[in-house]
């Protein structure tokens, strides 16, 4: 890219209306936007490109920095800086598949590691949210998930281990699919969910299984999956990358027999982290 930026800062109006730094924005926006710098480019370091363009370093840093938080391009520490993919769209309350059957059906391949697989008492949170009495019995799986070879996202999940007989001995690794396995297996196929989207600030550990700086913002997606008779069948605590995921939701019209979506109060665990405010979340009812 370092002749076309050469030729950027000869095409810099100067003496204009429009700021240096938005010009230097725009202009990378729709290069990026364009495909003329695929994701994972990488860019001229800020001193590189504010002699480059005859400009400021505090100009360049501030195109820099609103890019950052539109999400389109990323800094990593000790390495640099480089657009980002885009964006992963999740269905925030569609995805009762689970995310390697959605990102199938995408055309994504999905790759989990597993770092915990255990039977383990439960503690309060997860025994209220299992309906379970704290010390009952639940598996542990922990899992960090990548899609097309980066990652994703970081989860926990629980389930009543009574529930789940020798699911600890599986091989959760790879492509395998959690909620296949329950459905297919176990007949619990998940009917309902209520979920929850909260920001938090990334830990050492998250940062360091994530690739992202400590401190960085995570969107935190919490649930309670719930088979029929609304007994519930997981609680998940999934952490994704702020600059790399998106949710989102369909609101349907309200004229046909899809499903009808409301917002209600709820009051799975709040991380330390997250404010003491009443969450929100939608609820998916069947009709």
């Amino acid at each position: 890219m370092s002749l076309a930026i050469a030729q950027l800062g000869a095409a810099l109006d100067r003496s204009g209306p429009v700021p240096l730094y938005y010009q230097i924005k725009q202009w990378l926006t729709n290069r990026i936007v364009a495909g003329d710098a695929p994701a994972g480019t990488k860019l001229p370091d800020e001193f590189e490109l504010s002699e480059t363009l005859g400009v400021s370093r505090g100009v360049v840093r501030r195109a820099l920095t609103e890019l950052v938080y539109e999400g389109l391009i990323n800094r990593r520490r000790g390495r640099g800086t480089f657009v980002s993919p885009p964006k992963t769209a999740e269905g925030l309350i569609s995805g009762l598949l689970g995310l390697a059957d959605d990102a199938a059906l995408r055309g994504i391949s999905v790759d989990s590691k597993v770092l915990a697989l255990r039977e383990t008492p439960a503690n309060e949170v997860v025994a209220r949210s299992l309906n379970l009495s704290p010390g009952d019995h639940v598996v542990e799986l922990e899992r960090l998930r990548s899609l097309g070879g980066e990652p994703h996202n970081l989860v926990t999940t629980y389930l009543p281990a009574l529930m789940v007989p020798g699911l600890v001995d599986r091989d959760l690794s790879g492509p395998a699919s959690l909620y296949r396995i329950l459905r297919e297996e176990y007949g619990l196929p998940i009917v309902a969910s209520l979920r929850r989207v909260e920001a938090v600030n990334a830990g050492a550990r998250e940062a360091r299984l994530l690739g992202v700086r400590r401190g960085a913002a995570l969107l935190v997606l919490r649930q309670i999956g719930y088979i029929t008779g609304r007994r519930p069948i997981d609680y998940f605590v999934g952490c994704h990358p702020g600059n790399s995921t998106a949710f989102e939701v369909e609101l349907p019209d309200g004229r046909g027999q899809a499903s009808r979506f409301e917002e209600v109060p709820i009051s799975l665990s709040r991380s330390k982290s997250a404010t003491n405010e009443p969450a929100t979340v939608l609820q998916e009812q069947s009709t």
